[in-house]
């Protein structure tokens, strides 16, 4: 078992990650989680957790976690684990999650990931937006801290960055599923929407999607008969399944 995974929140699109990856790489890996329950609790403690119950191994080559985890915290209090080639896959990131206001924005969790991201050697995020989100962000994000502020942090990380969507395998409410079973995606021009859907899919403002919906009521058939333009194949495990393999099955860092 060459490839340690981690999940400290194990629910929703994360569990499918994980489960896809334990079944494609069956006996080569082992996966250590939590459950999916109290979001904070475990981003803020779940290093601690793993540092008692991942089990030692010198086969180990790659560890694969969600940025759930500090990442940081983990390989400082487990220094065996620090030695592998380290993967940080972004479901989500904290410097962009949408909060009413910036002051309900809890300095920890973006912090946490931003420390992961640090001692990650490569950083994955599930879409083009999730990634310039995260990263341009940085900058501002650290003026929070009164003084003596941490410099280019969004040098550093960028260049371990890369994009890696979602495999689109299970039935769940997402729309690309959706979209894959015959239905007519409307989105927002807004997020990640542009990066999978074409532009007639997409509206600017609400007045735009009134007065498509308005459409639609008065013409069901437009929508009925409507075949999609877009592509969806690129988002399958067909498509991505190679890429993640490739991922887990980079050569063990020279210093193990």
């Amino acid at each position: 078992m060459s490839v340690l995974l981690i999940e400290a929140f194990y629910g929703g699109s994360h569990k499918q990650l994980m489960d896809l990856l334990q079944e494609e790489l069956q006996e080569d890996c082992v996966l250590c989680t939590l459950p999916a329950k109290k979001w904070h609790w475990k981003a803020r403690t779940a290093a601690v957790y793993f540092m008692q119950t991942v089990p030692t191994s010198t086969n180990y080559r790659i560890l694969f976690a969600s940025s759930v985890l500090n990442l940081a915290e983990l390989v400082a209090l487990r220094p065996d684990l620090g030695k592998l080639k380290k993967v940080l896959y972004f479901h989500e990131n904290q410097l962009a999650y949408p909060v009413q206001k910036c002051q309900e924005r809890d300095f920890q969790y973006g912090y946490n990931q931003i420390l992961s991201c640090l001692v990650a050697d490569v950083v994955v995020f599930n879409s083009a937006f999730n990634m310039e989100s995260f990263l341009t962000s940085i900058g501002k994000f650290m003026k929070l801290i009164p003084d003596h502020r941490p410099k280019d942090l969004e040098k550093i990380i960028r260049p371990k960055c890369q994009v890696l969507y979602f495999p689109v395998r299970f039935p769940d409410v997402s729309r690309v599923e959706a979209v894959y079973c015959g239905c007519y995606p409307l989105c927002p021009k807004a997020l990640v929407y542009p990066e999978i859907f074409p532009a007639e899919y997409l509206y600017s403002t609400p007045e735009q999607l009134f007065k498509r919906l308005q459409n639609f009521c008065k013409r069901p058939d437009t929508v009925r008969r409507h075949l999609y333009k877009g592509e969806t194949a690129g988002f399958s495990w067909a498509a991505l399944g190679g890429k993640f393999r490739s991922l887990l099955a980079a050569e063990p860092r020279e210093d193990l």
